[in-house]
């Protein structure tokens, strides 16, 4: 009776260590399909090229990896950055729709993992931004959930490449200027404002990306920040002042879909105008707002004033402008000193007269 239940007893460790080690065994075994693609719009959403919905196509790249895909266990690995790409091709692309379905279909009982937004170089971005890298897992989480309709994995150690990507020199400058760029707006600007441009910053550092994609994209970079720049700003103009105390008409713009909350700083750039203290507003959003500005005048003449936006910490915003102003009257201050300069005068032509009538008669 001993030998069967040795045997009984040996049987129920076998199968209770492989109830454990068979997950991770089949875990280890799955095949991974990597869903990541080189960009096929830049940062102002420009189409590059007319080749993703040939890939999306059962017999394109990008196809063959969901309509004949590898066989269970399997692991999707998925740059959300594409799924932004599929998402609005597939507005008027039928290629891209039926592709989407697709995926849904064969993903629905499958692991998905979210790599970062944009596939950036991992050696690089950690080296250069490591809270930027967080934001780009994030990031891509979130939106492969709202497209998916399902949960999302982030597997910080998973890999889609196995060879490095050498990224320009300028693609990286152009990455940590605008990175910054856009940090310093988000101080003013809702940081939800920004999140789109925020993550395809990523895309300058994609991994496998050849040097004149790079190139590329980092001057669309700074266009497209300036573009962000441009939608807070104050209109320049001309101005006529015609009394002592005149108040200007100047026109602020917020484009942004939130309202923001900014300072107006106005400084003379010389002594022939005085302005009122900075002011902070709250501008609407997508409005365009006339504030009207008090202004004394000291001396006529031509004058300028520098208008920018600053932060509540009191850094500049966006671009400054200047305002012109040409300055037509007297004020009294300088009607006092005229008319006193010409007293004193008149006095010192009429002590010179006496003087010499004196003089004559003697």
């Amino acid at each position: 009776m001993r030998a069967p239940i040795r045997s009984a007893i040996l049987a129920f460790f076998i199968a209770s260590i492989s109830l454990f080690v068979s997950p991770i065994a089949a875990q280890a075994a799955d095949s991974k399909i990597i869903l990541l693609d080189s960009p096929h719009t830049d940062l102002l959403g420009v189409s590059l090229n007319t080749e993703l919905s040939a890939s999306l196509q059962p017999t394109g790249r990008l196809g063959q990896l969901i309509y004949t895909p590898v066989s269970k266990p399997r692991t999707w690995l998925i740059d959300a950055a594409l799924m932004d790409e599929i998402n609005a091709l597939a507005v008027k692309d039928i290629s891209a729709q039926n592709w989407l379905a697709q995926l849904k279909i064969e993903s629905v009982d499958d692991t998905v993992v979210a790599i970062p937004y944009g596939h950036p170089e991992l050696s690089l971005i950690r080296r250069l931004a490591p809270s930027e890298l967080a934001y780009y897992y994030d990031s891509s989480q979130t939106k492969l959930e709202l497209a998916l309709g399902r949960a999302v994995l982030v597997e910080r150690g998973a890999r889609w490449t196995t060879t490095g990507t050498k990224i320009a020199a300028d693609a990286i400058h152009s990455y940590t200027s605008n990175r910054h760029a856009i940090a310093l707006l988000s101080t003013a600007v809702p940081p939800k404002q920004l999140d789109e441009l925020r993550s395809k910053l990523a895309l300058l550092l994609s991994s496998g990306s050849t040097t004149n994609l790079q190139l590329y994209l980092a001057h669309n970079a700074d266009l497209a920040v300036a573009a962000a720049n441009h939608k807070l700003r104050i209109v320049p103009g001309k101005y006529r002042l015609t009394s002592e105390h005149e108040k200007v008409p100047i026109t602020l713009v917020n484009d942004f879909a939130e309202p923001v909350k900014i300072t107006l700083q106005l400084t003379p750039l010389n002594s022939r105008i005085r302005v009122g203290r900075p002011e902070t507003l709250s501008l609407a959003a997508n409005s365009k707002t006339q504030l009207s500005v008090p202004f004394t005048v000291v001396a006529p003449g031509s004058t300028a004033v520098l208008a920018e936006f600053r932060n509540s910490a009191g850094r500049p915003l966006g671009d400054s402008v200047i305002l012109s102003l040409s300055l037509s009257v007297i004020s009294p201050a300088v009607a006092w000193f005229t008319t006193g300069a010409a007293i004193l005068l008149f006095l010192a032509a009429t002590t010179q007269s006496v003087r010499r009538v004196r003089r004559s008669r003697k």
